[in-house]
């Protein structure tokens, strides 16, 4: 145990100088040299904070929804770049190690996942509920899609090659889902993956579900089915087990 929060945490990027955490109330903590979580003031200072908001929807007539939190986090290759993935108040980045932060977005996009390129700094995508978001110059500016997708929400992106993979859904709970691939620099040519036969899940892929190193793929969609792929998603296998409750998956060599 790296150290002990009172505050819910939601995500975590680890860097090769400092571990940062967020919490379901929306701040980022640093881990300091002395084992402790530290709240960093200017994540709390980022503009237009206070139009953030918490995620909401509609259950069985209930009005239910995940807390304003910060959902994601991430790094670019050089780690020169930070984004918190705030839900739902867009993805702020910073350029100074954590210091000061900046939104990048519109925050009714409502952004699930931020994911930066394995090895191209400039290069970033997105899960969003208005669809997949990319952007070509480090988070400064974005362009999102949803042309293709059988539904614009979309809650887990990863890089594979040179394309972007992302999961889509009419909604958090629909009873089916896809996975998607595009070229990061062509985002309107979306195309539908196939598992087998079928492009159909039994629901969408969740943040952090989705994962890939090279031509290896793994994701599990939210009733636990598992599939992963060691040609770049040209082929399918399917694990016999269910995996419930999966909340992220890791891959390396």
């Amino acid at each position: 145990m790296l150290a002990r929060s009172d505050f819910p945490l939601s995500s975590l990027l680890a860097t090769a100088d400092a571990v940062f955490v967020g919490t379901d109330d929306a701040q980022v903590l640093r881990l300091d040299a002395a084992g402790s979580l530290r709240p960093l003031p200017g994540f709390a200072h980022t503009p237009g904070r206070k139009s953030w908001y918490a995620g909401t929807a509609v259950i069985d007539g209930r009005v239910i929804g995940p807390p304003l939190g910060v959902r994601s986090m991430a790094a670019t290759c050089d780690e020169a770049t930070l984004f918190a993935n705030v839900h739902v108040g867009g993805i702020p980045r910073s350029l100074d190690q954590g210091t000061s932060w900046h939104p990048t977005l519109n925050i009714d996009w409502d952004v699930h996942q931020v994911c930066p390129h394995p090895s191209r700094p400039q290069i970033v995508a997105a899960a969003a509920g208005a669809g997949v978001c990319i952007s070509r110059d480090g988070g400064a500016t974005w362009t999102v899609s949803a042309e293709g997708l059988h539904a614009p929400y979309c809650a887990a992106v990863a890089f594979c090659g040179e394309d972007v993979l992302v999961s889509a859904a009419q909604d958090h709970f629909a009873t089916c889902g896809a996975l998607y691939r595009l070229p990061w620099d062509a985002p309107a040519a979306i195309r539908p993956v196939q598992f087998g036969e079928s492009r159909w899940l039994g629901a969408i892929i969740d943040t952090d579900c989705l994962a890939c190193e090279g031509d290896f793929i793994v994701a599990v969609d939210r009733t636990g089915a598992l599939h992963w792929s060691e040609d770049g998603g040209r082929g399918w296998q399917a694990h016999p087990r269910r995996f419930a409750m999966t909340s992220a998956l890791r891959v390396g060599r």
